[in-house]
């Protein structure tokens, strides 16, 4: 298994990790056994890295029984992809697409089916970005919360990229809404930067927009259940079929949220907040 990701000096990095198997309790096993920085990120060079990592450990390409990557191009691609060049010297190294990455994808692409939701996910973002890159508004949070929310769990920024962890942040808007709120407010007043100011203008007007709530407990909901699968799948012990049961039993309780009974549930709930 292998990643590549850019570090805080902009630099390439590829990590190696190795799945094996003790023979003693026939239990697998998960390590690390190389970071390295590369040039670029093409096929052929990752192939070299991952090779020169082996020999380093001792280890022999004709043991490897099988390649988990992400879907990028240079990694599956089937005519000179990573994957595709590791399986030609070695026939039994089968890919697999990355159960965790394959998720990530899903869950993105069933959420931006879902205008309500893509909206929500939207001016979440846009709430993330006002808030914690901005240091006076972060401090400002913190005071409010103190006073209005003290025993309610902090504002969380919401991932940009990884759609799998996300439950929490959405969460915390709503544990949050509130404090939120009266931040908006407050902010309006000493902002003078007119960009600035109409994003936080917009932010607070979709705040008060039952739409924006019922989008955000919404995907909450939902996106705990694919956060749980997440987490589960990165197990270093779980097994291939472990994996798939443990997806479709996943999706199996998606599908009851589809019923009319549960969603009068979800409606009757979500106007009992008070929120808005």
């Amino acid at each position: 298994m292998c990643d590549k990701c850019t570090d805080s000096s902009n630099r390439e990095q590829l990590v190696l990790c190795i799945r094996w198997i003790d023979h003693g309790n026939l239990e697998p096993q998960e390590d690390v056994i190389g970071m390295d920085q590369i040039d670029d990120i093409s096929a052929h060079t990752i192939v070299s890295v991952i090779k020169d990592m082996l020999v380093r450990m001792n280890f022999s390409l004709s043991r490897c029984r099988g390649q988990c990557y992400d879907g990028a191009a240079n990694m599956k691609g089937g005519n000179t992809g990573v994957a595709k060049q590791l399986l030609d010297e070695e026939p039994r190294a089968l890919y697999t697409h990355c159960y965790g990455h394959a998720l990530n994808l899903a869950v993105g692409d069933a959420v931006k089916h879902c205008k309500v939701m893509k909206d929500a996910l939207d001016t979440t973002y846009e709430v993330s970005k006002l808030v914690k890159y901005s240091p006076k508004r972060d401090t400002a949070l913190q005071k409010l919360k103190e006073s209005l929310a003290p025993d309610t769990p902090g504002f969380r920024t919401l991932c940009p990229t990884r759609w799998t962890v996300r439950a929490d942040s959405l969460k915390s808007v709503i544990d949050n809404y509130c404090v939120l709120q009266e931040l908006w407010e407050m902010s309006k007043d000493y902002v003078s930067d007119p960009a600035i100011k109409g994003r936080i203008i917009g932010v607070q007007f979709q705040f008060k927009t039952f739409r924006y709530l019922f989008g955000v407990a919404l995907e909450q909901l939902i996106l705990r259940h694919s956060d749980n699968l997440s987490k589960t799948l990165q197990s270093p012990k779980l097994s291939a079929a472990e994996g798939q049961w443990i997806a479709l039993m996943t999706v199996a309780t998606l599908h009851v949220f589809r019923d009319d009974t549960q969603f009068n549930l979800f409606w009757k709930s979500l106007q009992e907040t008070g929120l808005n």
